[in-house]
């Protein structure tokens, strides 16, 4: 049985705001399967709230459904025939209610009118009520444009626009520690493959075993349970365009990672490509828009998948559909033919994220203020962290491989010669070297020579510990 894992940082935003004597409209959206719902009813135990799935049918059967959940909170089942029915309801009720709408975009194909009522009652009633509105969908880029959006009634309304990201890497294996006894790489391959998303760490506990990639073949190809997922989700995200839209996230997802790289690899023109772009980032919240943590240029901009799911899914699943059709077992062989480069990649910000872990409880030799990749021309440099006040910067490599020490050395000697290109208060820096990888031989021996090495065996002491953090 697995229980609610995490969320303490959401779960204690949203207790301040219902602890607030006024009204609140607060907006919970994020990627489908990121645990959005489980994250509300965890919130409410203990409160007076009706919760409502917005689903698409015909209104007299919603009020039916509205109806039946409200009987449960005023004890005596009211009628219901119109929205306006339902919002003076809810309005005359003068103790502190919380009233959670889930789905709440589908509304719209319900009463394409009924964004501008709520409006109107909201507006009304807000400055009198204590209720708290919590405001759920899966569909971001109709989420931020139904608040965000100047021409859009609710513009302006929302008390807060919550994203709920997915977990990382420490609270998928608390996760998955649920139900297997995992070893740290295993566990680092099942986040690269499900990512922190809670709906397939699940499935892949109930459906899988404790090999990572065994499971991923059962789920993807044996069984097909998530062979169609990333499409079932972004179509209807992207709408009539999402073929292009696709189109852009294999190659991201293949590693084209510029403008160009991107349209050369899709055909789209490059007009094209930058409009696609900037709604992944800015609307759909999907791809990242990085530079250089120092040294960038308007030119050096890459772009990046968020997602480790849709990572894995556009690079090896998506890319390949018509082969598992066809042919699955050798659809299969190319995928585990690709599968550590990929492993290698996405290593990189699970190490960013032990640095980060180790940063927050103050356990490096260091303190750093931001943290990123940098590259210029052919050069790049996986992670690089920094604290402007103190003019320090730490350089680091990740490797998802065993070194032993020569190879270490090698690898540092190759950093050293890197990160002197690096132009940052260079007469005056405080400089520091590392490696974080799978396994490193004689850790200690590197250690003392003043290198920061880290392997797997250095995250254990977070694992099933940062899930209490407050």
């Amino acid at each position: 049985m697995v229980g609610f894992i995490n969320r303490k940082y959401e779960l204690r935003i949203l207790e301040d705001i219902y602890s607030s004597s006024s009204s609140s409209l607060v907006v919970i959206y994020g990627r489908r399967r990121v645990g959005k719902t489980e994250l509300s009813r965890e919130f409410i135990k203990g409160k007076k709230a009706v919760y409502f799935f917005i689903e698409i049918k015909h209104e007299a059967l919603i009020f039916k459904d509205i109806e039946e959940s409200l009987g449960d909170i005023l004890k005596i089942r009211p009628r219901v025939d119109s929205w306006d029915d339902f919002f003076n309801l809810l309005f005359e009720q003068k103790e502190k209610l919380i009233v959670v709408l889930d789905e709440f975009q589908n509304l719209s194909k319900v009463d394409p009118g009924i964004f501008s009522k709520f409006q109107k009652y909201w507006d009304l009633n807000h400055n009198i009520s204590q209720h708290m509105f919590l405001i759920i969908g899966s569909y971001v880029g109709i989420i931020k444009k139904i608040f965000k959006d100047t021409k859009e009634p609710l513009f302006g309304r929302a008390t807060m626009l919550f994203n709920i990201k997915p977990f990382n890497f420490f609270d998928s294996f608390t996760f998955l520690n649920a139900f297997f006894n995992l070893e740290i790489e295993d566990a680092s391959k099942f986040y690269f493959i499900f990512g922190g998303v809670p709906k397939y760490l699940l499935l892949a506990g109930q459906m899988g075993t404790n090999d990572p990639v065994e499971t991923s073949k059962k789920l993807f190809i044996d069984t097909k349970i998530l062979t169609e997922e990333g499409k079932n989700i972004l179509t209807l995200e992207f709408g009539s365009e999402h073929r292009s839209y696709f189109s852009i996230l294999e190659a991201i997802s293949s590693g084209n990672a510029t403008p160009k790289e991107i349209s050369d690899y899709t055909g789209l023109q490059p007009g094209a490509v930058s409009k696609y772009l900037h709604e992944l980032v800015n609307n759909y919240e999907i791809v990242i828009r990085e530079k250089p943590v120092v040294m960038s240029r308007a030119r050096d901009t890459r772009y990046f998948l968020l997602d480790n799911f849709f990572n894995f899914w556009f690079r090896f699943i998506y890319r390949n559909s018509r082969l598992l059709e066809i042919n699955p077992d050798r659809a299969f062989e190319l995928i585990m033919k690709d599968i550590n480069s990929y492993f290698g990649k996405a290593f990189e910000k699970q190490a960013a994220e032990f640095l980060i872990e180790m940063n927050r409880k103050g356990l490096l030799p260091f303190e750093f203020m931001d943290i990123g990749r940098w590259w210029h021309k052919t050069e790049e440099i996986d992670i690089i962290t920094l604290n402007k006040e103190k003019k320090e910067i730490s350089f680091f490599e990740c490797k998802w491989s065993s070194l032993d020490t020569e190879e270490a050395k090698m690898i540092i000697a190759e950093l050293k010669r890197k990160a002197a290109l690096v132009s940052w208060y260079n007469a005056r820096r405080n400089e520091r070297y590392g490696i974080i990888a799978k396994d490193i031989r004689d850790k200690e021996k590197l250690r003392g020579m003043n290198y920061l090495v880290f392997d797997l065996g250095d995250f254990a002491p977070f694992l099933l510990t940062t899930h209490n953090r407050s």
